[in-house]
């Protein structure tokens, strides 16, 4: 094991290690339910598979660790430093992440339900497959993520910037978008059924084949010309085209792409 032996020896033995240095080391598959690993220093760690259930990790540094099916449900994450962190199929239902840096961290198919992510950084994220249903990502940064596949119902994402990120058969049913940064975001059949998005900037978004039945803030007068991206890599096409409220089915698409919301419009 790296990192200062001292450190991991107190914590193997008494699960507190707060501020420690425990950098590059190998500490995965054991159980540190309620550690207390605040401020801790853990850049590169191995913590794959690990039990990191309720415990604090508020403010510690994980820029680069491992946490491929670590659990980490209902832990204390807020403050963390953990740019391109590695948290495949990780389990973090509950988790406060608030405030939290996963820039470029790869999140594919983690489980982040009901987690707090408000005000995080998750620009470049690699988030094929997460699961975020009822999450708060209210003020979170996902410039240029990556959603494909994402599960995001009933998500709170009001004033979030998901602009140029791609969410392509992603589900945001009943999730709030409101005031929300759409521009240039691909949503290529993605499912914003009931979706809140009023108030948000779509400009440039590409909402071909997307589901909108419901959806609040879509309106049909008044459209705007926007560039329409082919996910298939067929190019890029200009044109006009409405979206209707309510409407049955998805939206689909054409040369063009949508309208914009207008903040406010009702059901």
């Amino acid at each position: 094991m790296s990192g200062n032996n001292a450190h991991i020896k107190r914590l193997l033995e008494t699960k507190q290690c707060p501020g420690g240095n425990l950098s590059e080391a190998n500490l995965g598959r054991f159980n540190f339910s309620k550690a207390d690993l605040s401020g801790a220093k853990l850049l590169f760690a191995n913590l794959s598979r690990t039990n990191l259930t309720n415990a604090n990790l508020s403010g510690a540094d994980l820029t680069f660790a491992n946490l491929v099916a670590a659990d980490l449900s209902n832990s204390d994450l807020s403050g963390l430093d953990a740019k391109s962190i590695n948290l495949f199929e990780a389990k973090l239902q509950s988790a406060d992440l608030s405030g939290a840096d996963l820039s470029f961290a790869n999140c594919v198919s983690a489980n982040f339900n009901e987690a707090n992510l408000c005000g995080a950084e998750l620009q470049g994220a690699n988030l094929i497959g997460a699961q975020l249903n009822n999450a708060n990502l209210s003020g979170a940064h996902l410039t240029g993520a990556n959603l494909g596949r994402a599960q995001l119902g009933g998500a709170i994402l009001a004033n979030a910037d998901l602009s140029h990120g791609r969410f392509v058969d992603a589900d945001f049913r009943d999730a709030n978008l409101s005031g929300a940064d759409l521009r240039n975001a691909n949503l290529w059949n993605a499912n914003l059924s009931g979706a809140n998005l009023s108030g948000a900037n779509l400009v440039g978004a590409n909402l071909a084949h997307a589901k909108l039945d419901g959806a609040i803030g879509i309106y049909r007068e008044n459209p705007v010309v926007i560039q329409h991206h082919d996910p298939q890599g067929a190019g890029m096409a200009q044109g006009i085209a409405y979206i209707g409220v309510p409407q049955a089915g998805g939206y689909q698409g054409g040369a063009g792409g949508l309208a914009l919301p207008r903040p406010g419009m009702p059901r």
